[in-house]
């Protein structure tokens, strides 16, 4: 179905017109072109995938209250239209309470969309800040696996590492003590079963950041704690988290993370992530594209994680996982330059690798390659 864009897309491109009317009013976007292909999983075809993203970020400040939104214009081109994996996201439904989002036209080869990416509404109060909107809640502090991200997760193996979808939310957060803070969620959905509302602490005792999670998740009551720190100079994060669903038996997801940063500017991290409710291998890549969470059909997984800014102008970043289970392991490298010009332009490069046996979790799966530039205004 093709709808047209809302008013908000109406009221954003006033704000920025009228923004030398409003002292307190500033505004920022980004254009970029990103530009993947890999084979199709379900015939084998290959595919190209070309997305054109126009980004629109207005504030506006008034007194104790600020109005934040991202909006952004999308047009999506190539083969990948035509594939099966395409034909089965057309189908999933969108899984944020709020129908700020949609098609703007459509034929055989083209795809225009549009969709709110953000938009909150926050006021600072003696009580605390108070946040309603689209927005992220990430109460995670490990770098490749997150099982405390529990709203807007993300696979290791997204192609846009910093995008997420969001949730529909109103988020109350506050000082708890010097060194602390404390936070709580309700993520709006039309079914109460799909709701969520939780609350998580989190402070400084002893040289550790120590938080914990409690709260109902879509259906699943869940309960978590996590820790960072630094010891002779390795720094060390964790997070546990134990699962009851509705239905179901109840499991539990960990992850211990070792880092280091060196004089040079380059940044080590090995991870273990423990999954305690494996997804099973028949049908996973369907799954994965109609899941809104990670799935994973293993329970032990390592991963290694290396970043460095070599110089201002050229940065790298390398994943590698492998899943112990059935020795099926990734390789994910993403190099990124900025282009020595007045405007910030950054030129992107990746590829994704896979191997293992053909019926194992990444065995299966096809080599990826992307390129990517973005433009900020």
């Amino acid at each position: 179905m093709v709808s047209r864009p809302p008013l908000v897309a109406v009221g954003l491109a006033w704000l920025m017109l009228a923004s030398n009317a409003a002292a307190d009013f500033s505004h920022s976007g980004s254009l970029k072109n990103l530009s993947a292909g890999s084979r199709s999983l379900v015939d084998d075809d290959r595919y190209f995938s070309n997305l054109t993203r126009l980004r629109l970020e207005p504030r506006y400040r008034y007194e104790d209250w600020v109005l934040d939104a991202a909006y952004d214009l999308e047009l999506v081109t190539g083969s990948f239209l035509d594939s099966p994996e395409f034909a089965l996201l057309r189908d999933v439904p969108d899984p944020r309470y709020w129908d700020l989002q949609g098609d703007v036209y459509e034929s055989g080869d083209v795809l225009a969309r549009h969709q709110l990416y953000r938009g909150t509404i926050q006021w600072r109060s003696p009580a605390g800040d108070f946040r309603f909107g689209r927005q992220q809640v990430n109460w995670s502090t490990a770098l490749i696996w997150n099982p405390m991200d529990i709203l807007n997760p993300v696979s290791p193996l997204n192609l846009e590492p910093d995008e997420r979808i969001g949730v529909d939310a109103v988020l109350w957060d506050s000082p708890l003590g010097a060194t602390g803070r404390v936070s709580a969620v309700h993520a709006l959905q039309h079914s109460d079963k799909e709701a969520s509302t939780a609350a998580r602490a989190k402070r400084f005792v002893a040289g550790v950041d120590a938080g914990v999670m409690i709260g109902e998740f879509a259906g699943a009551t869940k309960a978590g704690v996590s820790g960072s720190g630094s010891v002779a100079g390795t720094g060390w994060r964790t997070e546990i988290v134990w699962s009851e669903p509705e239905t179901g038996e109840r499991y539990w997801q960990g992850v211990a993370d070792l880092n280091w940063a060196f004089r040079n500017g380059f940044n080590l991290a090995l991870e273990y992530f423990y999954n305690g409710q494996p997804a099973p291998p028949a049908n996973l890549d369907v799954l994965r594209l109609v899941s809104t969470h990670p799935l994973y059909t293993g329970r032990h997984y390592t991963g290694l994680l290396a970043w460095q800014d070599i110089n201002p102008f050229w940065q790298y970043r390398v994943v590698a996982i492998r899943n112990a289970d059935d020795a099926s392991w990734v390789l994910y490298p993403r190099s990124t330059w900025t282009l020595p010009l007045k405007r910030e332009i950054y030129l992107t490069a990746g590829a994704q690798w896979f191997g293992g046996d053909d019926d194992s979790e990444y065995g299966r799966l096809e080599p990826l390659g992307l390129m990517e530039v973005q433009w900020f205004f």
